[in-house]
């Protein structure tokens, strides 16, 4: 009966030494396991900051600001001048570059044969210039595209509702819109847009992925 008892209390104190080492294991292991966590978060924290800073170069690289957070595009119906009418939600899924214009605007002439290397060089792939002329007649517009070779979509705000809706107080203005429709860039007078720079942040537009 006495060493039955022993042998009870034995297997308690057994029970209570191992529950007390399992704890202790749990609990090392929890506190390494910590900083490692921590070192994960601020390398992932690390490597996102550095692709923020890299993308804030990209835009200013051109002059371009970066709009961020992004808003939805505007949805407009213009006419083409070479063709019918068109609406931005046809170009769903291009990266767009809407740039309002007048022919007698000297800033508007001096970056339009950039804007048409630009278009030469990326036409065939998802990306479509909206060059909107504001506020001239059609023959007027018809025959400065034509004597300067452009070969861009040129469309007609002729009464200047489109450009009033973004906003567009001087001329040039472009806008960038991304796949999803989001105005993500903003440039208020003439750039270089034949420029390394304009063709890395053409081509990162065109490669950045969609967000869910």
């Amino acid at each position: 009966m006495r060493r039955r008892k022993w042998a009870i209390r034995i297997i308690g104190l057994l029970v209570v030494v191992f529950s007390v080492y399992i704890s202790w294991y749990l609990l090392s292991e929890k506190e390494e396991r910590i900083p490692i966590e921590e070192k994960e978060w601020e390398e992932e924290e690390k490597t996102a900051a550095e692709e923020e800073r890299l993308i804030q170069l990209l835009y200013a690289s051109v002059g371009v600001q970066r709009i961020n957070p992004p808003f939805e595009a505007k949805g407009f119906t213009l006419e083409d001048l070479r063709g019918p009418i068109v609406s931005l939600k046809d170009f769903q899924g291009k990266v767009i570059f809407l740039n309002y214009w007048f022919s007698r605007c000297g800033p508007c002439r001096d970056e339009m044969p950039a804007m048409e290397l630009l278009w030469q060089i990326f036409q065939d792939d998802d990306f479509v210039i909206l060059a909107v002329n504001v506020r001239e007649g059609k023959g007027e517009v018809s025959s400065f595209v034509e004597n300067n070779g452009y070969t861009f979509p040129v469309l007609l705000d002729l009464w200047g509702k489109v450009g009033n809706m973004y906003s567009t107080r001087a001329y040039p203005t472009t806008f960038l819109i991304d796949r999803e429709g989001k105005v993500v860039g903003k440039a208020v007078g003439a750039r270089k847009w034949a420029s390394k720079g304009s063709f890395d942040l053409i081509k990162y537009l065109l490669d950045k992925k969609e967000t869910d």
